[in-house]
């Protein structure tokens, strides 16, 4: 791999000054220019990119694997992919990105298999080729395409994320940071109605600007402008819309240089307080900000950093009048130069000139003054792909010394920190401390073990092969560490790359890697002072398209199993692995399966909290279990229980006996006892106490207010964790007895958030349980129920044909949840008896594209377990049914992540439409619902909603064209209870 990364830049050294931006297309759909290569075609390659979807590549076999090839002519920053087969099916497949069409980094991975047509992803990085592997399918069809899209530009980047924001007010949790996040169900939110509010975004330097947009909270009559600004005073109007603009998503096209971009928002028709769920401005940063390097010579307190700190008091200054002098700035990567700019101290007429390297061996001339040029700032448009930049000083008519006030270098990171939120775990973590604190891009946040007892180790996923060009490791504390630094493509076999496990004096650790890898892991074995494990940040620079969405933000599709209750043995349910997946489901979720009788809520209370229950399986059968189930890509779930035990358990036995002899014992004080009686207290003449019991006396409750019980629930949660579960349900933790959020935190949810893993509290309503409780999926309690007793929100809705009062209760819930930092759960309503399968179908479109992670089953007995469909369907309708779940795991707009908002038809009265988007906004979807008991055409306002009105859309359930868009104004004919899923640029 190391002669891989090496050959690519030399490549980039050789071609990169030719590749100009003349002639390409600036952003969309970049596939149309491209050129299309194949493996193998019954059809010409080109036909994957020609806008067509009645036209396709087609591989001459079923021979696998095959692979189709763009080439976009030049490098592009990438937003997302789409691949379009000619067939449903459950599909492996892969899509990798080069920047030299040799070095291959894989941007999206389901070689594992996942069942749709249209599948839909998000990716970022800076690329020229794209590839498509197709490495089979479960029905045995021939690799296809009918659209192979790739969406990108060469405009830049979103220049507002992760930079500094303030604002005139804003709501606690709602804070201006959470505008440019890259996260669309976050945002910012005025402290107040009151108006004009304002919104603005620090790029730390001047920015070459092209483009701004802003996206609201909702759909209405807005008047606001966007401005920017050099030094925060003057201001220049880079959007006005003062008179009122209609809509949600607003955008300029813009050209200049800029520090600061404002939002003001002076009115809103509907009175909506200002928002903005994502402030961007789109250019190119100034690379060499905060960048050192090296210099023929430099004065005292005038070092090469002064030269790149955006401040004009501060500069670099050679030691004397001799010349020629010259400084080198080290980008700290391969970056895509687009302009240069160098200011002197003095105005003067000088001779100088800028240069561009990869390897400051090899130097491309990119501003030339050696003639002589007078004046004091002088700015050139390059292109070329460079790390290292060297301005020469070669004369000064007045004799200053040479100098640079700003040295500032323009353009794209095309080897970026791919660490930045991408998953972490750790082998233990102190509240407050969470792994994730090392990949924030915060240099003051930092992830600290949980003691001093050592090893401790941190794991980064980037979620796909990348290509890995160093890693930085940067401790808290200065110090002696012993430490050493692994990479593994697979999470099982490791590589050494940096081994520092004999000590080594410092703070920040830097090793070159030149490798492939997937995983990166720090583990920590001491240090001379003592100090606890840590990881200030952890940088992996290279180049890729890491994940940073955890897997329950972009999944759909959970199958719950009562294995107990039911008798389906571990095997039975590995048996239908492949068949679930065929229908959409994306997970498994087990209920309660280690030992205990399953006569009492299904079996959750144990017997034995360590072992499974034998009429399901043993051990072995679980880990096959989830070995069959990952080699699938479906991730399994648990429902567990620390809550309560059952009354027949050998250790509340145990526990009873060492109560009535006054002997200390875990098992006593695992359970609560005492002399007097009460609600939910339940008399033992065994133990001569009553015992509290919140669910009934034979299945005791556990004693949160003792130690005792709070080690023992750490390690249960740990030892089922570390069979390799991907997420894990508490039963009712907000009845536990003893329970309190800081014990909760401590002793559960801090305990699956060094897993970066799914916690769900069952039972548990609104966004405190994420933002108090640390929970990240929430049971939708405001749209159904969980068994019991029938309750339904969408189908009385459906029933009386006006789905208006819906939209405030998802705000409520839905929006307030996934704003929080989490996602909701939510199942159909079974327990309302009676709904025929039309209008359940359109309950299920709506449940399945609103945002939410979809269950099928919910209560104990949605459906018999022996029975894989819907007894009184016709094939048609479970076909339709198949089409919502797998259109929702395909395509990442309609993942439980990620904005909704409300788009107005003709009549909202009767009729519910919504635009769809991905967490970081990178894919769309339109959802049209047709609440009326007769076919209606429906007609839906575009207009500044960030949905082109002008493309042909793809229809996400058939795989085929749907209706043309071509004004603001969208008309769709739909059945009576129809629906429309729409994937829409």
């Amino acid at each position: 791999m190391t002669s891989g990364i090496t050959r690519l830049l030399w490549v980039l050294a050789v071609v990169g000054g030719v590749w100009a931006p003349a002639a390409r297309a600036a952003s969309g759909n970049l596939a149309l220019a491209g050129i299309a290569t194949a493996s193998s075609s019954q059809a010409d390659a080109a036909k994957a990119r020609d806008g067509s979807l009645t036209t396709a590549w087609t591989a001459s076999g079923t021979a696998v694997p095959q692979w189709l090839q763009l080439d976009l002519g030049a490098l592009y920053t990438l937003s997302r992919v789409e691949q379009s087969f000619t067939q449903s099916g459950t599909w492996r497949f892969k899509v990798e990105a080069s920047l030299d069409g040799a070095s291959w980094a894989t941007v999206v991975d389901r070689s594992t298999g996942v069942a749709g047509q249209v599948f839909g992803e998000s990716l970022h990085g800076t690329f020229r080729y794209v590839r498509l592997t197709v490495t089979g399918s479960r029905e045995g069809l021939p690799a296809s395409s009918r659209e192979f899209r790739v969406f990108g530009t060469d405009e830049g980047d979103n220049l507002a994320v992760g930079r500094p924001l303030s604002a005139s007010t804003s709501l606690v949790g709602y804070e201006p940071r959470k505008a440019a996040d890259a996260n669309t169900s976050t945002y910012w939110v005025a402290g107040a109605a009151g108006l004009p509010q304002w919104l603005k975004v620090d790029l730390g330097s001047p920015s070459l600007v092209t483009g701004v947009e802003q996206n609201f909270k909702d759909v209405d009559t807005y008047r606001f402008k966007i401005e920017g600004s050099l030094d925060d005073v003057s201001w220049a109007v880079l959007l006005d819309g003062g008179a009122g603009l209609a809509g949600q998503a607003f955008s300029r096209k813009v050209s200049g240089t800029y520090r600061y971009v404002r939002l003001t928002v002076q009115g809103s028709a509907s009175a909506y307080w200002a928002s903005s769920t994502e402030f961007k401005v789109y250019g190119f940063a100034n690379l060499a900000l905060g960048r050192s390097g090296t210099a023929s010579s430099v004065s005292p307190g005038y070092d090469i950093t002064r030269a790149t700190d955006s401040n004009p008091a501060t500069y670099w200054c050679a030691t004397s009048a001799s010349m020629p002098q010259w400084m080198i700035i080290d980008l700290g990567g391969l970056s895509a130069v687009r302009r240069v700019e160098q200011t002197f101290v003095d105005v003067d007429t000088y001779q100088f000139k800028v240069e561009g390297s990869v390897d400051q061996s090899a130097w491309t001339l990119l501003l030339d003054k050696t003639a002589g040029a007078t004046g004091q700032t002088w700015g050139q448009a390059v292109t070329g792909n460079y790390r290292y930049l060297r301005l020469t000083v070669l004369s000064s008519a007045a004799g200053h010394w040479a100098s640079s006030q700003e040295f500032r270098v323009f353009g794209t990171p095309l080897e970026r920190n791919l660490a930045l939120g991408v998953s972490a775990s750790s082998s233990s973590l102190a509240p407050g401390y969470e792994p994730s604190r090392a990949v924030d891009g915060d240099g003051v946040s930092y992830w600290c073990a949980s003691s001093p007892s050592m090893p401790e180790w941190l794991k980064l996923d980037l979620g796909h092969l990348s290509l890995i060009q160093r890693i930085e490791q940067t401790f808290v504390d200065q110090d002696t560490h012993r430490f050493k630094l692994e990479g593994s493509k697979d999470n099982s076999t490791w590589t050494l790359l940096l081994d520092r496990t004999a000590g080594a004096s410092g703070k920040t650790f830097v090793q070159t890697v030149n490798g492939a890898y997937r995983y990166i892991r720090l583990t920590v074995y001491g240090s001379a002072a003592g100090h606890w494990a840590s990881s200030q940040e952890l940088k992996v620079m290279g180049v890729g398209a890491p994940l940073r969405s955890r897997w329950w933000e972009e999944s759909a599709g959970v199958m719950r199993y009562y294995p107990k209750y039911y008798g389906i043995t571990l095997n039975t349910i590995a048996s239908e692995l492949d068949e679930l997946r065929a229908r959409g489901y994306g997970a498994i979720e087990l209920m309660a399966p280690y030992t205990g009788p399953a006569d009492v809520w299904a079996g959750l209370g144990a017997t034995d909290n360590y072992s499974i229950d034998p009429s399901i399986g043993t051990m072995a059968d679980f880990q096959n279990l989830l070995t069959q189930a990952h080699a699938r890509g479906m991730r399994v779930l648990m429902f567990g229980n620390v809550g309560y035990a059952r009354d027949t358990a050998p250790f509340f036995l145990k526990a009873q006996d060492d109560n009535r002899n006054n002997v200390y014992s875990k098992e006593r004080m695992w359970f609560h006892f005492r002399a007097t009686g009460g609600e939910r207290w339940y008399w033992s003449s065994r133990a001569g106490a009553y015992y509290y019991a919140f669910w009934g006396q034979n299945i005791p409750s556990y004693n949160f207010n003792t130690q005792e019980w709070r080690d023992e629930t750490r390690k249960y949660i740990r030892f089922w964790m570390d069979k390799g579960l991907d997420g894990f349900a508490l039963d009712a933790p907000a009845v536990y007895d003893g329970i309190t959020p800081a014990i909760n935190n401590a002793h559960i949810t801090d305990v699956l958030r060094s897993y970066d893993t799914w916690a769900n509290s069952e039972g548990a309503p609104g966004p405190g349980y994420v933002t108090d409780w640390h929970y990240n999926s929430i049971q939708d309690y405001t749209l159904t129920n969980w068994g019991g007793d029938g309750f339904s929100t969408l189908i009385p809705a459906i029933n009386g044909q006006n789905p208006d009062g819906l939209e405030n209760i998802l705000k409520g819930n839905r929006d307030a949840i996934t704003a929080a930092g989490g996602i909701t759960q939510t199942p159909p309503s079974w327990e309302v008896a009676g709904v025929p399968a039309n209008k359940r179908l359109l309950e299920i479109a709506t449940l399945t594209t609103l945002g939410t992670l979809f269950y099928l089953h919910n209560g104990q007995h949605t459906l018999l377990p022996h029975e894989t469909v819907i007894p009184d369907w016709s094939q048609a309708d479970q076909n339709r049914l198949w089409s919502l779940m797998r259109a929702q795991g395909a395509y990442k707009a309609l993942a439980p992540a990620g904005a909704r908002v409300k788009l107005n038809t003709q009549d909202n009265r009767r009729f519910y439409a919504f635009k769809r988007t991905s967490k970081d906004g990178a894919l769309q979807a339109l959802v049209i619902l047709n609440y009326q008991a007769s076919p209606q055409a429906i007609t839906v306002n575009l207009a500044n909603t960030g949905i082109q009105t002008s493309q042909t859309p793809v229809d996400l359930l058939t795989g085929g064209a749907g209706p043309a868009i071509t004004s603001a104004s969208y008309t769709v004919n739909l059945p009576a209870y129809g629906y429309t899923v729409l994937g829409v640029d």
